[in-house]
């Protein structure tokens, strides 16, 4: 598995514990739009966009962004 799908595996994990955690499926308040383009090099500058549904709170959209970015954001390889 390529860097990418490592790192969105890892938001789906940290989405799953979160909403475990709060008692709330967070999953029902945003979709992951994949980037337009085929993710086949390990590159850290691809990151999915949020499309959030219009009744998720401000504060749940902050969170999830966070977690977003969390995963994105890790050291590429950890040796």
């Amino acid at each position: 598995m390529n860097a990418f799908y490592e790192r969105l595996s890892h938001f789906a994990d940290l989405v799953k514990d979160a909403s475990k955690r709060e008692r709330q499926n967070y999953a029902n308040y945003f979709l992951v739009q994949h980037p337009p383009h085929p993710v086949v090099s390990s590159t850290r500058s691809v990151m999915p966009k949020l499309l959030f549904d219009e009744n998720c709170p401000g504060e749940l959209r902050l969170k999830i962004r966070q977690m977003l970015k969390k995963s994105f954001n890790r050291i590429r390889n950890k040796q």
